[in-house]
């Protein structure tokens, strides 16, 4: 709290504890950034889906490379707080015959004793808001019949637990917490954009503060039948649209959500998304998304995540942000971002350097991953003593704060 640079990165939660608006995540190639979000990503799975784990797949979760790999329970823990403004910490620990100890607590955030919601603890469960013999025999049995599932999911196969913050807890996981890893690809991208007038304005502001040459972005909306008459359906599984009643039915060509069929109001219809772009003279044309760049299909899947940051409050984990995007690019997101009021938070991994800008970046939202022994180790860029006028890039590149690759030498 002493750095003043950037204070409008800071959100005060419950008038109690600071959080920053960013982390930036730094390290050589298999130091392991993406481990943080393979465990976040793991807490949401086991968090909502109850068949995620079982004895069999467990084992490619625990730490490996030790003689004694498996004695050990695998441990994880997240503090979050929920928009209803409620602070949890979520723990457990699971080994190969299944969860051990689970707990969920409402957070005192430092200051004052956390509140127990529930406690699991071979194969018992105390409650704050204490259940009916009945149910409790319920949820024990429940446990036993599902070893590897979490209590987090009891209430989606029978809800017999009331208290309503497991619920909050849950609604977290499954609507305020979003990942998007490095191949992560979106079915519904045509829908979103066709739903929401409000992303589909905040992307072409975006794509014009970055200079792509986009005008704007835009759904198209045909009816299935008439646009049938002329185009060419040999790619289509009309077998199947004929019989179609209901849901959505999407398009991908090379990764690329081309085009999505619905059913409205009895009627089937086709979508695709199109760009406005510009030409010579000034000529502008609308484009499809098989007309662009590989860096544009990756900024425009992840401009629903980045507005789920900006206006909906929402936490987003993005692996490698800058993968097939230009530095440049992407320097422009991050500050697009750092610049504008936002109610959520953004953490990612990076090796572009050229987001090490005091600018936009405060050194407390730098973070660098090194690997010893075979265990990824992070530290913040704010254990440092940095000046507000230092070059941080450039430091960083000199090797000053370490989490950069050692180059060896290679003899053919």
């Amino acid at each position: 709290m002493k750095r003043t640079s950037l204070s409008n990165h800071i959100a005060v939660i419950n008038g109690k504890l600071p959080v920053l608006k960013m982390a930036a995540i730094y390290g050589a190639n298999g130091a392991g950034k993406s481990n943080l979000l393979k465990g976040v990503n793991f807490l949401k799975a086991i968090a909502l889906n109850k068949s995620f784990l079982n004895k069999e797949n467990i084992r490619k979760y625990i730490f490996a490379l030790k003689e004694d790999a498996g004695a050990d329970p695998l441990e994880l823990t997240i503090e979050f707080v929920t928009k209803s403004g409620i602070p949890f910490i979520y723990s457990i620990e699971v080994n190969n015959t299944g969860i051990t100890f689970e707990t969920l607590q409402i957070s005192g955030l430092g200051s004052k004793e956390n509140y127990c919601v529930f406690m699991r603890k071979d194969g018992n469960v105390e409650y704050a808001l204490k259940p009916s013999e009945e149910v409790n025999n319920m949820v024990l049995g429940w446990i036993k019949k599902n070893p590897f599932a979490s209590l987090m999911t009891i209430n989606n196969d029978m809800p017999v637990l009331a208290d309503e913050n497991i619920d909050i807890a849950h609604g977290w996981f499954e609507n305020e917490l979003t990942i998007i890893g490095l191949h992560s690809f979106n079915p519904t991208l045509i829908g979103i954009f066709k739903n929401n007038t409000e992303i589909n304005r905040f992307a072409s502001e975006l794509f014009k503060v970055i200079d792509l040459g986009i005008a704007g972005v835009k759904v198209e909306t045909e009816n299935f039948d008439e646009w049938v008459s002329s185009h060419n359906i040999s790619d289509l599984p009309m077998d199947k649209l004929r019989d179609m009643r209901s849901g959505v039915l999407s398009e991908i060509v090379d990764f690329r959500n081309t085009r999505a069929i619905s059913v409205e109001d009895g009627v089937k219809k086709i979508s695709q998304m199109m760009f406005r772009q510009f030409g010579e003279g000034g000529f502008s044309r609308d484009m499809d998304i098989q007309a662009q760049s590989d860096g544009t299909v990756r900024l425009l899947s992840l401009v629903p995540a980045v507005y789920d940051a900006m206006k909906s409050g929402k936490t987003v984990f993005i692996d490698e942000i800058d993968h097939s995007i230009h530095p440049h690019l992407v320097r422009e997101l991050i500050r697009y971002f750092s610049e504008k009021g936002t109610n959520g938070q953004l953490i990612f991994t990076t090796h572009q350097t050229c987001l090490l800008n005091q600018d936009f970046l405060r050194t407390d939202e730098v973070w660098m991953v090194e690997k010893k022994d075979g265990c990824s180790h992070m530290y913040s860029l704010n254990d440092f003593k940095i000046h507000n006028t230092i070059n941080i890039e450039n430091g960083y590149m000199e090797g000053r704060y370490g989490a950069i690759p050692f180059i060896g030498e290679l003899n053919m």
